[in-house]
């Protein structure tokens, strides 16, 4: 009994290690700017080799992307084979208009559950606009499973007006609202361009939530090591003088071992004019 005994509990405690280790995960918020012939050289036929390039070498476990449009989105689907994705349209909730897809990687998770809304007063009207804001935004969601340690994480991407200051307030404060609603106090990461520096009024509504069960920050604040990047939208201009407007934001579900932003280019030719912001974050 007694050589059967020892075993078992060898396992159990290899097992329950196993389980508490926390589980490391690469993500990545990237604007691929959509595909528009007045780019000239930086058009999206000639960013996709570097598009592509960057996202092998890297290999994140899950990318939120913003202004894809169907074609790009055909592209993104012919060179991230090892990813599933969720993606709707902005303009109408299908196929029409820029999306935020959600890409992740399919051995290492399932999709439990998805969504969308959009940044208005009629959150789950496809296309609607409130606000002054010149185009719908819209916010793609996914639930998802690891499918090793079998616990979930909720995945947020978006992309806010880069018209209207009110728009970004208020979609802010209803993003913030949308996301308790669904994921409650479950890990949450929040990827996307913002169209607004930190310390700006949108920014500030993100971090300072009042709510003491659900709160967000920014990963760079709480990353162990950070590198790279005053900017993230660059213009296609080496010489560009801007800040950063693209985040990545977590709940206190997560730990952030490092946080960069990928200044990717060659010679003339930009990854896009926004450079990818990447963060290595740890779950319990």
């Amino acid at each position: 009994m007694k050589t059967l005994l020892i075993p078992i509990l060898m396992a159990v405690f290899l097992i329950s290690a196993c389980t508490k280790q926390p589980t490391t995960i690469e993500v990545i918020s990237f604007n691929i700017r959509l595909d528009h012939a007045g780019d000239g050289i930086n058009q999206w036929k000639h960013r996709i080799p570097l598009v592509q390039n960057y996202l092998e070498e890297k290999q994140p476990a899950i990318i939120g992307m913003q202004e894809v449009l169907p074609k790009q989105l055909n592209d993104l689907k012919n060179i991230m084979k090892d990813y599933d994705f969720v993606a709707a349209g902005r303009e109408d909730g299908r196929n029409t208009g820029e999306a935020c897809p959600v890409f992740f990687d399919k051995k290492r998770f399932s999709l439990k559950n998805s969504g969308h809304f959009w940044l208005s007063e009629t959150p789950d009207k496809a296309g609607s606009m409130s606000w002054g804001t010149h185009y719908p935004r819209i916010v793609s969601w996914v639930e998802l499973t690891n499918k090793e340690k079998r616990n979930t994480l909720f995945f947020f991407n978006t992309h806010f007006s880069h018209i209207s200051e009110e728009a970004r307030i208020k979609s802010a404060k209803m993003l913030l609202k949308e996301i308790k609603r669904i994921a409650g106090e479950k890990p949450v990461i929040l990827t996307g361009d913002f169209n607004t520096p930190a310390e700006s009024g949108p920014y500030n509504t993100i971090i300072n939530s009042a709510d003491e069960t659900f709160s967000l920050i920014n990963a760079e604040e709480i990353a162990e090591t950070k590198s790279n990047g005053n900017i993230t939208y660059n213009a296609f201009d080496p010489g560009y003088e801007g800040t950063r407007i693209d985040f990545i934001f977590v709940n206190k579900e997560f730990g952030v071992k490092k946080h960069t932003v990928d200044e990717i280019k060659e010679d003339s030719l930009f990854i896009s004019d926004h450079y990818p912001v990447r963060a290595t974050l740890q779950m319990q």
